[in-house]
């Protein structure tokens, strides 16, 4: 629980000792001077004495005094000396004299709380709440105690019990909207906050800023979020936090274009510092705030990489690519590094340096072989510029090494079918699907062998799309692989071919996912070497309607009319064959985009 002026401590204890004082001491000489001792205590401790107060403390309770109020405040005055052990005894010696009076509970509370230990704490205060249920101290202390325990929900109900007995206290309604805020409930944490008063007091008005801030943050109301920061940064402008939350705010509120003038920030900011502010500008492109930031980290920290490559991005980004490869070249000269090499090597690709960018690509591997990606950037350029021999290689040890890597498999895959090597695609392909089910580019690369493979060839193949199918039972795709498989491997079986288990998976993929051309497709051809013609006429016609951009099915659909003697609609269909054939063939020239269609994965679906 956050510790309290120290004016309103010794208030609660002058009104709760005067209330233990009478009837609960043992009769005595000694003990008649108890107030006396207690109120000269008290003056001293108030004065900014502990050290005499605690004197005369000790001395009345060694002359037999035992009075609860007196152990009380040797408990507060022993806390503030930092002599912890003998502040817990005392409040406990409380307990024992005035054990249903929340007032040795509640103080021991505070104590456990201020020593890291909220479990206790927690007792303590509840034990205080069950004697004094209306206490508002023991509600605010179980509250922030349950809160250290993150225990969000319990905490915020006797939160804001304290709350209603004391509608407007700050520290009540400051500490209900946090754990409102920790739980997730934002927009009930701000109605709480609403309810408020900034107080006078800086440090506490500074923190209710900061928490408005985050509480409209956390619900996406950038703007407010912007206006409360810069409240808390001006009565506090030391605050890194405040200040890099301030920054981000504004600029997820009004965007980089705006060029909002921030305030100047703390001194001596560190090289992290700097650097975490310029990525909040990069991260909004506004790369000719972020640079200056990423200038200053590297001041502080020549050889810090993180900097270096966003420094040398964040130039790339404004035009100014010719800098960033110098500079990252000067950085590997200094001080070489598999990520700046990497990076570098991106960057020598995009402007045409294409043997510079191997070597990068190369030692960015030798330098960190442990990292996948190195070995897949690798890949991606020796195929990117037709080097088909050292793909393949650099993809045989990427598999090994990662052997989990979906998308080694599809370079390695690629690789193969780039020099018609068809068998071994398929096998790199149908294990990428293995390893990511999901992986709509695994799929695209398996479904682009389908026809260059011999139907003869995809025997060894049908148990592990088999696997697969069953395995994920709501896959259209992988049900879509196997009846695909199983229909060619069927028709190499001549007249003697089945192709009824074909058939009922691509009839199923089809219901699981309706919107699917390729499905429908296969369908049309099953049908054709079944001889159900219109049931073949009709599955292409919907492939057309999914699809329109693919020649594939105009050109079957027209080889289909031409034997079902519908000439006029057979020529139709092959001429718009021969028009998407025409512009898919230029639209391959685009040889990189091509490429990563196969090999850059995207984002799992999700199926089952």
């Amino acid at each position: 629980m956050a510790r309290r002026p120290r004016s309103l401590v010794l208030a609660l204890l002058i009104c709760l000792s005067a209330g233990l004082l009478p009837g609960s001491r043992p009769a005595g000489a000694q003990t008649n001077d108890a107030p006396a001792v207690f109120h000269r205590a008290l003056q001293l401790f108030q004065a900014g004495d502990a050290v005499d107060a605690l004197s005369v403390i000790d001395s009345a309770l060694e002359g037999g005094a035992s009075d609860p109020a007196l152990y009380n405040l040797k408990g507060l005055v022993a806390g503030e000396l930092g002599l912890n052990a003998e502040a817990e005894k005392s409040f406990r010696t409380v307990i024992r004299l005035a054990p249903q009076a929340a007032m040795g509970y509640n103080n021991l509370g505070v104590l456990l709380t201020r020593l890291g230990r909220p479990e206790e704490a927690a007792r303590a205060f509840h034990e205080a709440h069950s004697r004094e249920p209306e206490n508002f101290n023991a509600l605010l202390g179980l509250g922030t105690s349950l809160a250290a325990l993150r225990k969000y929900g319990e905490a915020a109900t006797y939160l804001e019990k304290a709350w209603n007995l004391r509608p407007g206290d700050f520290q009540a309604g400051y500490e209900w909207a946090h754990v409102l805020l920790e739980a997730k409930r934002p927009a009930e944490a701000g109605k709480v906050l609403s309810r408020v008063s900034a107080p006078a007091d800086p440090v506490s008005a500074g923190k209710y800023y900061a928490l408005a801030g985050v509480t409209a943050e956390s619900a996406d109301n950038f703007a407010e979020a912007a206006r409360a920061y810069r409240k808390a940064y001006e009565l506090d402008p030391t605050s890194y936090a405040t200040y890099l939350a301030l920054v981000r705010s504004t600029l997820s509120a009004e965007g980089a274009s705006a060029r909002t003038q921030f305030p100047p920030p703390p001194s001596n900011l560190n090289a992290s510092e700097n650097l975490a502010l310029g990525l909040i500008f990069a991260g909004h492109e506004d790369f000719d705030q972020a640079i200056p930031w990423f200038e200053a980290a590297l001041r502080l920290d020549p050889s810090n990489e993180v900097a270096i490559l966003n420094l040398a991005l964040a130039e790339k980004s404004l035009g100014k690519t010719g800098e960033a490869i110098d500079r990252l070249r000067k950085a590997m000269n200094d001080h070489p590094s598999a990520a700046l090499s990497d990076a570098l090597a991106g960057m020598e690709e995009e402007s045409g340096q294409y043997l510079q960018a191997v070597a990068s690509y190369q030692r960015a591997v030798e330098l960190d072989p442990s990292k996948e990606q190195y070995y897949f950037d690798l890949g991606v350029e020796y195929l990117t510029h037709f080097t088909f021999g050292p793909a393949s290689e650099v993809y045989r040890v990427g598999t090994q090494k990662f052997p989990e890597s979906s998308r080694q498999f599809l370079g390695l895959g690629f690789s193969h079918y780039a020099v018609r090597e068809y068998r071994e695609a398929a096998d790199a392909f149908t294990r990428a699907l293995e390893i990511d089910p999901d992986s709509p580019a695994a799929f695209r690369a398996w479904k682009s062998i389908l026809d260059s493979l011999p139907p003869n060839d995809w025997g060894p193949f049908l148990p592990r799309l088999d696997k697969l199918a069953r395995t994920h039972p709501r896959n259209a795709e992988l049900a879509f692989c196997h009846g695909a498989a199983l229909f060619r491997s069927e028709v190499a079986k001549g007249p003697g071919a089945s192709f009824n288990q074909a058939q009922v998976l691509l009839e199923k993929s089809v219901r699981l996912r309706p919107n699917f051309p390729p499905a429908h497709l296969e369908l049309g051809a099953l049908y054709t070497a079944k001889k159900e013609r219109q049931r073949a006429v009709d599955e292409y016609l919907e492939a057309i309607r999914e699809d329109d951009k693919s020649e594939v099915p105009h050109y079957r659909l027209g080889q289909l009319y031409r034997e079902m003697n519908k000439l006029d609609a057979a020529s139709a269909e092959l001429s718009r064959y021969q028009q998407l054939y025409r512009a898919r063939q230029e639209k391959l020239k685009h040889t990189r985009s091509t490429i990563q269609q196969f090999i850059v994965p995207e984002p799992s679906q999700g199926k089952n």
